[in-house]
């Protein structure tokens, strides 16, 4: 829709800031109809530019129908998008990924924000974490975090969730959190309906790949297991965010091609994008990861579940901590890779992922056996904590059961003597 179309309330143009300093536009153009153009400020230092795939140049980027991969990675989807859309229906009526970003643009992932020039930095409402990790009762209280952060959650994924500012009640690492304005955590929650306990089904699967001695995000289950509390990775003891790109972003996609391609293609992208003093260590880990969702049976290990980080465009590039780490076949027990494994999406046995990890990692297949052998310790020990936690709580027991067995099967193909 051009400018002189736009439905009233649609948004026009949006200021793109890195950190507080603004530099560029994005606009709707006033001559292609469903084109978006972003351009760079003047004297906008390399440094700063929006994205690795997007250095600062006189020319206006174009994008056709969405903005750019890097604007839409954050874009809300799911439930979170759904609450958005019913509440800004009158004034709004025409919620394309422009004006999407309008509402959601000041709180997000990542080190970018977007707002309408001239409009002040926004300040997350406060949340007890506490409070989310030990409530007992019988009310829906993401329900209540959806009404109140939905404004404030820059997030992708079609799970629920939302982005809160712990408050200062909290342990902090330091004093400068006290001054924190922006998002600390991401709450996620999900639909007993389709995927019963997935927090807990993450929780356990986030263990285990810690277990396996990959480094992960940070997460806590609530002692109801209603809702999971993940510490963001992309921000930095002094309250300020890192930059954070996804591989859609990296491979130039749009978010709806994130289970196109194969594993093969992303280690390429880690050779293309993450720095040469980072990429021996990034491709060990991408194996690891991807070991560690074979051992769970992690169906959805997609392009946008694997992240880069910088300081800034002209900084070290390394591969982000583990996140988002689930097993399927508890829901869907056909399920298969989310990308192409040696020309496959079936679950590979060790032999097969040696080989994947000497042709596409660069890995010695006894470096990938050891990092197999990891893996399986991790899903191992994550077994035992199910076990007991199911001994504990006899309501969680079904689904840990069914969890159980599935990061059994996934052991037994990985296993030596399979």
């Amino acid at each position: 829709m051009s400018r002189a179309t736009a439905d009233e309330g649609t948004i026009d143009a949006l200021d793109v800031r890195v950190a507080d300093r603004r530099v560029g536009r994005l606009a709707r153009s006033d001559v292609e109809e469903d084109t978006f153009l972003f351009t760079y400020a003047d004297g906008v230092a390399a440094a700063d530019a929006v994205s690795l795939t997007m250095p600062v140049v006189r020319d206006p980027y174009d994008s056709m129908t969405i903005v750019h991969p890097v604007f839409e990675m954050n874009l809300p989807e799911g439930s979170l998008l759904e609450q958005l859309t019913l509440r800004f229906a009158k004034t709004t009526p025409n919620l394309d990924s422009l004006s999407l970003l309008g509402i959601v643009g000041r709180a997000q992932l990542g080190r970018l924000r977007y707002a309408s020039a001239g409009s002040s930095p926004v300040t997350v409402p406060e949340q007890n974490i506490e409070e989310l990790l030990s409530y007992e009762g019988a009310h829906d209280l993401f329900h209540d975090l959806l009404e109140r952060y939905a404004i404030h959650s820059g997030i992708s994924g079609v799970q629920p969730k939302v982005l809160v500012r712990a408050s200062a009640k909290r342990p902090r690492r330091s004093m400068a959190h006290f001054t924190d304005r922006g998002a600390t955590h991401i709450v996620k929650s999900f639909d007993d309906r389709d995927y019963p306990e997935l927090a807990a089904n993450e929780y356990f699967c986030m263990r285990a790949a810690a277990h396996a001695g990959i480094g992960t995000a940070k997460v806590e289950l609530s002692r109801n297991r209603r809702v999971l509390v993940v510490e963001r990775f992309d921000r930095k003891d002094d309250g300020t965010y890192l930059g954070l790109e996804d591989f859609c972003v990296l491979s130039g996609m749009r978010a709806h091609g994130r289970y196109d391609g194969s594993y093969e293609r992303l280690a390429m992208r880690i050779r293309d994008f993450v720095s040469p003093s980072h990429q021996r260590e990034a491709l060990d880990e991408l194996f690891s990861i991807i070991a560690i969702s074979c051992a769970v049976e992690n169906g959805d290990a997609h392009l946008k579940n694997f992240a880069v980080l910088y300081e800034d465009a002209e900084q070290a590039v390394r591969l982000a901590p583990a996140y988002d780490i689930v097993s399927t076949t508890p829901y869907q027990p056909k399920d298969v890779l989310a990308l192409t494994l040696l020309g496959s999406k079936a679950f590979p046995d060790r032999k097969q992922l040696v080989k994947f990890g000497q042709l596409a990692c660069g890995l010695s297949p006894a470096k990938s056996h050891e990092r197999i052998d990891r893996a399986v310790a991790g899903a191992l020990a994550s077994i035992a904590e199910l076990s007991h936690a199911a001994k504990v709580d006899r309501g969680f027991a079904p689904m840990a059961n069914r969890f159980q067995r599935s990061f059994e099967r996934g052991v037994a193909r990985l296993s030596r003597d399979a």
